[in-house]
């Protein structure tokens, strides 16, 4: 009847697009000259020869042919391997943290008296060896009442409440590592937004406009670092450390200086700063002038240009508008993590029980050990302490003071490293290709126009020979 005509074009309908769907994928890899009718063989050797100059299927145009125009593709440029040959200076990998081998357990072994933490412990750990020591001289020599009782004592109660102080231990260890991974995480987020914001400005920006952004921009995770870290007498003495002198050197003027030297949050107020260029930037028609490539302020550009010159304007500031709001966030975040600590009557439970499981360790452990009991207590005790000061140490992340100041080792979460690379990052001018702007990685002031898209230029007049 009808239903079945219906039903046999509407299955023959499907098959076509379903077959359609299918082929035209696969089209895509068949390789072949807009002239001439080559075979499959043919075309195989013919396709790693070619490459596409354009397509004459146009979005909203009346062409509906899919073939596509064919032409031999241009050599590479350059070769890689002859051309880095001779060339300096030579580009360095990313510097890797210091990481633990397990051939290096008698170097960590020999040298465990000098360990900060081994220092940390110390009052606690000679407390407790001490008050071992007592238990076996007044056990041994001069106390028949103790002997009696501490025959009568058994390790059960330390045996099941072990499970208990181990569980509190871990969890406030993997506490503590949890906000220093989180910092962490967040300090690395900052690097990539510095990057990004520097990006931004390097080609959207110009003149002094850019120069003075882009200071304001290198001296941020100094701010921000020196905002979050506190004053200590031995492991930091100073406001700013020599690291975060050198990466704000040179960069901004009095009138910055006293203004953040005032603030009450000098990062917060560099991004304020950061924020009014950007607007001066964004508004001043001589800079936008400049910007769109207008020596009337716009009068030579047609109304198409001028929108495309507003939308390219908009979505600039925009771009760089999302970056400050994520110094914020960031900085933010930064500050919960110094602001905000472990539950302090979780941390005092946990040292309690502690002291109290390893005072009382001696006791039960001296009828069946004698004088090796102490030795025996003091690795016991050592190991304990040590678990729980790693879990203190590390929970303030940006304050962690293990090494004294000026000793090369006391950045552990390596942040002061990246400081001099961030500025260094900051301030490079590639892709601008002028060989004065590349002197001294472009770490200088100038007002100086350059275009940082000069080498796509040259690389199509290299192509097109």
């Amino acid at each position: 009847g009808p239903h079945r005509g219906f039903r046999k074009t509407m299955h023959r309908l499907v098959r076509a697009v379903v077959v359609a769907s299918v082929m035209a994928p696969a089209a895509g890899f068949l390789v072949v000259p807009s002239t001439g009718g080559l075979s499959l063989a043919q075309s195989r050797r013919i396709a790693p020869q070619v490459g596409v100059r354009k397509s004459n299927m146009l979005l909203g145009n009346a062409v509906k042919s899919s073939a596509l125009t064919r032409v031999q593709a241009s050599p590479a440029p350059a070769n890689w391997e002859e051309w880095a040959k001779d060339k300096e200076p030579f580009y360095e990998s990313t510097t890797t943290a210091p990481r633990y081998k397990s051939q290096d357990w008698i170097l960590y072994f020999s040298t465990l008296l000098t360990s900060p933490m081994f220092w940390r412990i110390f009052s606690h750990l000679i407390a407790n060896t001490l008050f071992a020591i007592i238990v076996w001289a007044g056990y041994t020599f001069w106390w028949p009442g103790l002997t009696a009782f501490c025959a009568s004592l058994t390790t059960v109660p330390h045996s099941l409440t072990a499970g208990a102080l181990g569980l509190l231990l871990v969890f406030r260890t993997n506490t503590a590592y949890d906000r220093f991974w989180e910092a962490r995480k967040l300090w690395g987020a900052l690097v990539n937004t510095v990057r990004d914001v520097a990006r931004i400005a390097h080609v959207h920006l110009t003149g002094y406009e850019r120069e003075h952004f882009l200071s304001c921009l290198a001296c941020f995770p100094s701010l921000l670092l020196q905002h979050l870290q506190r004053l200590e007498p031995v492991y930091r003495p100073t406001l700013l450390s020599k690291t975060q002198i050198a990466a704000v050197s040179g960069c901004l003027g009095e009138t910055d200086l006293d203004l953040l030297w005032k603030s009450r949050n000098r990062p917060f107020t560099l991004i304020k700063m950061m924020t009014a260029i950007l607007r001066k930037s964004n508004t001043d028609i001589d800079e936008l002038a400049r910007r769109v490539g207008s020596s009337q302020k716009g009068a030579d550009l047609s109304p198409f240009e001028m929108r495309m010159a507003q939308a390219a304007i908009i979505s600039e500031r925009t771009v760089a508008e999302r970056g400050l709001t994520e110094f914020c966030n960031q900085m933010g975040a930064c500050e919960r993590i110094v602001k905000s600590s472990v539950p302090t009557s979780y941390s005092r439970h946990t040292s309690r029980f502690l002291s109290v499981w390893c005072l009382t360790l001696p006791l039960v452990l001296i009828s069946s050990l004698q004088w090796i009991m102490v030795p025996t207590v003091m690795v016991i005790c050592w190991a304990l302490f040590v678990i729980e000061e790693v879990g203190h140490v590390i929970e303030d992340p940006f304050n962690i003071h293990l090494m004294i100041a000026g000793s090369g080792q006391e950045d552990e979460l390596r942040i002061e490293a990246s400081l001099g690379v961030l500025r260094g990052d900051v301030f490079e001018r590639i892709p601008a290709s002028s060989p004065h702007l590349l002197e001294n990685g472009g770490n200088f002031i100038t007002g100086e126009e350059y275009s940082t898209g000069q080498f796509h230029e040259d690389w199509l007049k290299t192509v097109g020979k």
